[in-house]
């Protein structure tokens, strides 16, 4: 019985890991996706810069600059990763 009740905690914490990291990189890739946006760029080109990160085809320098670049929205604006990526929705994200 309690192998079976560790077994379900294990699981729970393995979930809430999986669904912070997954909330984390879509943070990153909405903050991603306004910048590019407040940078000029088109909303296409915003969202297939954004949808590169965390893929194959992305670097560890580009997803580490643009968590970088995320934080200090986050520091600037004081948004919190939710509000951040309702803004990038808002105006058009897709990831």
């Amino acid at each position: 019985m309690l192998g079976i009740l560790f077994l379900v905690a294990v699981a729970l914490v393995a979930l809430v890991v999986v669904q912070s990291v997954r909330q984390g990189r879509r943070f990153i890739r909405a903050a991603l996706f306004l910048h590019e946006l407040e940078g000029g760029r088109p909303k296409d080109s915003a969202n297939a810069a954004a949808n590169l990160l965390f893929s194959p085809e992305s670097s560890a320098s580009a997803d580490a600059h643009a968590a970088q670049i995320a934080d200090a929205r986050r520091k600037r604006t004081s948004e919190t990763q939710a509000q951040v990526i309702g803004a990038a929705r808002d105006r058009g994200f897709e990831g």
